[in-house]
């Protein structure tokens, strides 16, 4: 969220997971309607905040809503938060800053792994952990279904990422395989159609799976040494020695870790009268813009994309995401009031920085949004007493 912004921090960010474009992959995932896909699907099916429909979201504007100094048009914060007695001196625990050597190695193998090379697998069988490369077609009572049936397709054995048992029988088989998959549908999966647009019943039951391996390759993760830092982060982040590496992840992980434990008692102990449906509509619009996007990427309607995720329909992942959209708005109205208490703006270097970062992309006032945010930080961080 701040200070460094070298390639490095990437690591530190949460990747989304990515969606598979292959319309065959949505019917061979392990997804049900019942299970902890979605939370949607045993809770609300509708946001308390409206419908999808409710949210003109098609051409969503980062900076709209925004002013020029990165507070939101109209809005007095201090109206709707009131803020901690010692938010000037907030007591803070070493504990939950200082990073563990576990966390900081966690880094570094995300970073290697992002650097792993591919090794064709020529003399062997396939076993777990290999990614292989297989055309497969299925059928239930000897009749095919639509997508269930794929070519070229690419997939880690071990991931989980399909039915349960289909992986597992790929492992042992070599090249140019032809082989027969039997798995068992879990109960409570979607139906699919033939080829004649009858509806297939694939709840509970028994499906063969006629399956070619075509190649077989493995991951090849590179061995962490002062020679290969050099290559890789010597010109780019000025790194050139492996304890130089572990040193920046401990760095970037105490300020990671201080940003958290400073919002977190902020959020916790301020006290909130209400939230502007401004804020919250705004994070929602800016939800629904984004999904839009990939379900359109994928040739998809949004109701569709969210059923490939494992949602009813639109209006239940939106729903699913109640508390992320009420999070962002009271972080939002507790960095504004913060800065309308201690009367903090952003220096020129801060703004440069968000600037270069964010204002062709999102915005100028989106940018001093985040550039007030920065300042807002360092003045509680600075003066945060840690025990």
């Amino acid at each position: 969220m701040k200070r460094i912004t070298k390639i490095l921090l990437c690591v530190l960010c949460a990747v989304a997971a990515v969606l598979c474009v292959a319309a065959a992959c949505f019917m061979l995932l392990k997804k049900q309607s019942g299970t902890t896909a979605s939370s949607a699907a045993s809770g609300a099916s509708v946001s308390i905040y409206g419908k999808v429909s409710d949210f003109d979201y098609a051409s969503f504007d980062y900076s709209e809503g925004l002013d020029d100094n990165g507070h939101w048009t109209g809005i007095r914060a201090l109206d709707y938060v009131t803020l901690p007695e010692d938010v000037s001196a907030l007591p803070l625990s070493k504990a939950d800053i200082e990073p563990t050597e576990t966390e900081i190695q966690t880094q570094i193998d995300t970073l290697l792994n992002q650097y792993a090379t591919t090794q064709n697998i020529t003399d062997r069988a396939a076993q777990s952990g290999d990614t292989v490369n297989i055309d497969y077609s299925g059928a239930v009572d000897g009749v095919a279904f639509t997508g269930g049936t794929a070519t070229g397709y690419d997939l880690t054995l071990g991931s989980h990422a399909f039915i349960d048992g289909f992986e597992d029988q790929i492992i042992g088989h070599n090249i140019g395989d032809t082989f027969d998959v039997t798995v068992t549908f879990p109960e409570g999966y979607g139906d699919s159609t033939d080829a004649e647009g009858n509806t297939i019943t694939l709840s509970g039951k028994e499906a063969v799976f006629s399956v070619t391996l075509n190649a077989i390759t493995q991951s090849v993760v590179p061995t962490l040494t002062d020679e290969w830092v050099e290559t890789n982060f010597a010109a780019s982040d000025d790194l050139h020695t492996a304890d130089a590496l572990r040193q920046y992840f401990d760095s970037a992980l105490y300020a990671n870790n201080l940003d958290n434990a400073a919002m977190d008692y902020l959020l916790t102990n301020s006290t909130f009268k209400e939230i502007p449906t401004q804020i919250t509509s705004y994070y929602i619009r800016m939800f629904l813009n984004y999904h839009s996007q990939l379900a359109t990427q994928y040739g998809m309607e949004l109701d569709a994309y969210a059923q490939a995720k494992g949602y009813a329909d639109a209006d239940a992942m939106l729903a699913d995401s109640d508390a992320y959209f009420e999070h962002l708005a009271k972080q939002d109205l507790v960095f504004q009031a913060i800065a309308e208490q201690l009367d903090i703006t952003p220096t020129q270097e801060q703004i440069d920085s968000a600037n270069s970062s964010y204002a062709d992309t999102y915005g100028a006032q989106r940018s001093m949004l985040n550039a007030l945010q920065l300042a807002v930080l360092d003045k509680v961080e600075e003066s945060a007493v840690l025990s």
